[in-house]
């Protein structure tokens, strides 16, 4: 993996798990990252013969960062759906605020 994918893992990581907006926005820069690492790997992979060694480690490193980035996109709807249920729980207090 790059430099970028690791250090987006990194700040991920030291993310407190209460800040859904600065998540989503890590997550959304890991997703280019993997994009951009998906598209060198790709054209490696198109590029290299099959019978050459580095063949299956390209397509094994792609493999991985396919399933990252799957995961990724997971997460990614899952804070989603938190963010919209925090939204309509708060829309309940609000409607039991007196006027």
């Amino acid at each position: 993996m790059t430099d970028a994918i690791n250090q987006s893992l990194a700040r991920l990581e030291k993310i407190p798990p209460t800040q859904l907006d600065e998540t989503q926005g890590e997550l959304t820069t890991l997703l280019c990252a993997l994009r951009i690492e998906i598209d060198a790997q790709s054209g490696l992979l198109n590029a290299a013969d099959t019978t050459q060694p580095a063949y299956r480690t390209v397509a094994v490193d792609l493999v991985d960062l396919l399933q990252l980035i799957q995961t990724t996109i997971a997460a990614q709807n899952e804070l989603g759906k938190l963010a919209t249920a925090a939204a309509k729980t708060m829309q309940k207090v609000w409607k039991k605020v007196p006027k």
